[in-house]
């Protein structure tokens, strides 16, 4: 894992949903992830400044959400 992937994890600490999907992203380099559309619409809910970091690292790192 990388210095930013550790410290987007850190910033999330309030989310851990949304930390440990980093940290699955990162561990295993997937290439896409599959996300409930539930979960998604909870994040941007909830914790919308976090979902977006989350979408953004997710497409700088070119991984597709799945949503299903």
């Amino acid at each position: 894992m990388t210095v930013k992937e550790l410290g987007l994890i850190a910033a999330l600490k309030a989310n851990a949903d949304l930390a440990r999907l980093v940290e699955r992203v990162a561990r295993a380099d997937l290439p896409w992830v599959v996300v409930s559309p539930a979960a998604i619409a909870a994040w941007e809910r909830e914790d919308p400044a976090g979902w977006a970091k989350v979408s953004e690292w997710l497409a700088v790192k070119g991984v597709a959400v799945v949503r299903i």
